[in-house]
């Protein structure tokens, strides 16, 4: 039986260095680690086919603002709540500071399951985004493996007992930027008709699970755990399989999730 909720505090967590951009990026392009340029370029390079050529590109919660390194248009601009020297512009995004029908593109990359009311931000980029703007999305999915992942780590937990489509409820801990709720990405985008139905007028045109092995093999984006260095040859293959098992057995294999929802 799925467990309902598991959520660990930030003292029980078992990886290094949480929340430390600055570390996390200086070893990024010091070290140039393999498993985790391969599990970006799965995370991002997918992007390009919906940025080319378009103008007012603006990521969410860009972190280390590693997405530069992968997105092919130099007018992305890369936002966070925090004020790092790499942020082009300071976003909180549940107030989006854009005009009305501005903005071509919206990235979130594992930025949606951090969020305090998940409605409340799809409703202000609806407002912002031009007609036929788009929201693209790579996140989190809590499969089995996921939650054992998560319980054997203590990085971030999940709650399913939310309600992610009431705009007066919370989700997540709006003092606290890092606070997570990772069962939000399902709950939200694993019924497109339902996601539909509470925010007429956006519209999920791609809706795909992804990453298996692959992700822990990366060794972690920001918080860090010991992982084996692999050859691209050896990353391919694992990734081959990935995509098999998600295939055969998503709920149980699938860790993440590519979304592309688009204003109408």
């Amino acid at each position: 039986m799925m467990m309902r909720e598991y959520i660990p505090q930030h003292s029980e967590n078992r990886m290094q260095l949480e929340g430390d951009l600055k570390t996390a990026r200086r070893r990024f392009f010091n070290d140039r680690p393999n498993n985790l340029i391969f599990l970006l370029r799965q995370r991002y390079e997918w992007m390009n086919d919906y940025v080319s050529q378009k103008e007012n590109v603006y990521e969410l919660g860009a972190g280390a603002g590693f997405s530069k390194e992968f997105i092919e248009n130099e007018r992305l601009v890369l936002t966070d709540i925090s004020g790092e020297d790499w942020i082009g512009k300071h976003v909180d995004a549940l107030n989006l500071p854009f005009s009305q029908n501005s903005i071509d593109v919206l990235i979130c990359s594992h930025m949606i399951h951090h969020l305090a009311c998940p409605l409340n931000f799809f409703d202000r980029a609806y407002q912002v985004l031009k007609p036929g703007g788009m929201i693209l999305i790579s996140e989190i999915n809590t499969s089995f493996l996921m939650r054992f992942i998560l319980r054997i780590m203590r990085h971030e937990g999940w709650s399913y007992d939310i309600n992610v489509f009431d705009r007066t409820k919370i989700s997540n801990d709006p003092s606290d930027p890092w606070s997570a709720n990772c069962a939000i990405p399902q709950i939200l985008f694993e019924n497109s008709a339902r996601f539909e139905s509470a925010l007429p007028g956006l519209k999920i045109i791609r809706n795909e699970l992804t990453e298996c092995f692959i992700f822990p093999l990366s060794g972690g984006v920001i918080a860090k755990s010991k992982t084996i260095t692999l050859p691209n040859a050896g990353l391919n293959i694992i990734n081959k399989l990935d995509q098999a098992l998600i295939s055969l057995f998503p709920k149980f294999f699938a860790l993440g999730r590519r979304v592309v929802i688009q204003k109408t």
